[in-house]
């Protein structure tokens, strides 16, 4: 799920200044290990993050 959301975080321009890229994905992992997500919410936001990237591209068009 991590590498997800860091995609459509960089998709959407997040990660800024490129410098501070880096230490924001590692912030961002220490997160989500601290979590504890059951294997549903992943699942559930997985879906989210798919039906978000799914309405932008439709934008987009």
């Amino acid at each position: 799920m991590g590498d997800h959301f860091e995609q459509r975080l960089t998709d959407a321009g997040f990660f800024f200044p490129p410098d501070k890229a880096p230490m924001m994905k590692q912030n961002l992992r220490n997160m989500w290990s601290r979590l504890g997500l059951t294997r549903a919410e992943v699942q559930t936001f997985h879906g989210m993050l798919r039906q978000i990237a799914f309405k932008l591209r439709q934008q987009g068009e």
